[in-house]
């Protein structure tokens, strides 16, 4: 069974009851502003490495601050980017009388509501993260063609949208979800695993790379010793948050593998 298709077909779901276009340009704009942050910001840090004296509290504190802002921004950027990406162009939803349409520049889809066969909504759609990122709000669709449909809070009245399918589907909205971290089960394990050999890996390389002195004997017959670094302030930075972002993705991902065994337990076979 194929969605419903073409202007005719669309026109038997009834009249248009909501409209919801998805503002993907304004993801661009989040993106674009994420890196004007993350830019100078991290070049900040980057030579404030190499620049704050060791026994400065104060300023170390400053540079962490400044690798982390951009480090965070950058996250944010690549979010807004891959979502973009993913959106088409001039994507919306249309809540009809008989069911739900999808539609883009691309063409438009149709389904009757008994053709929901999986709903999930939930956050706030009217916060200020909803309404600028789209973070604080998301609806996720399945079809019984298989087909799935994802949006967030850059979708024009996300709240409403997310309440007339929650109405019009009450019984597949209130089917029990099992989270993703719920059915990976031995994969977690196995990322906690290759995380563990990236954090040893990079340990085994700093300690592979220790400072040493090097001896140099002048014209005059004058021996000079200077101590050569064994890495440089960037090398240290770029493995300390390497280390960290491995070390933080092994616990996390062994918290999940044991959260997720109560829905292994129920879930059938």
């Amino acid at each position: 069974m194929t969605a419903v298709e073409g202007a005719s077909a669309l026109d038997r779901l009834g009249p248009v009851l909501g409209r919801h276009p998805v503002d993907h340009r304004k993801r661009w704009v989040n993106a674009a502003w994420a890196l004007i942050v993350a830019v100078p910001s991290g070049c900040l840090g980057v030579w404030g490495l190499s620049a704050v004296d060791e026994g400065s509290a104060g300023a170390s504190r400053a540079v962490g601050l400044l690798i982390g802002l951009a480090l965070g921004a950058v996250w944010v950027a690549a979010v807004q980017i891959r979502r973009a990406l993913r959106g088409a162009p001039g994507e919306y939803f249309e809540v009809r009388e008989l069911g739900l349409v999808h539609g883009s520049r691309r063409g438009a889809d149709g389904w009757t509501w008994d053709r929901v066969t999986a709903l999930h909504v939930e956050g706030d759609a009217v916060s200020r993260l909803a309404t600028r990122l789209g973070n604080g709000y998301r609806v996720e669709i399945a079809f019984d063609d298989g087909r799935r449909l994802r949006t967030d809070g850059l979708a024009a009245g996300a709240g409403d949208l997310g309440r007339v399918l929650l109405a019009r589907c009450p019984g597949v909205a209130l089917r029990p979800r099992i989270p993703w971290w719920g059915r990976a089960g031995g994969w977690l394990l196995a990322w906690a695993a290759l995380c563990v050999l990236a954090l040893a890996g990079q340990v085994l390389y700093l300690a592979d790379h220790p400072d040493h002195e090097r001896r140099e004997r002048t014209a005059a017959g004058v021996a000079t010793v200077t101590d050569v670094p064994g890495l440089s302030g960037a090398g240290y930075a770029l493995l300390a948050c390497g280390m960290t972002a491995c070390f933080i993705a092994a616990i996390t991902f062994v918290i999940l593998f044991f959260r997720g065994r109560p829905y292994r337990r129920t879930s059938p076979r």
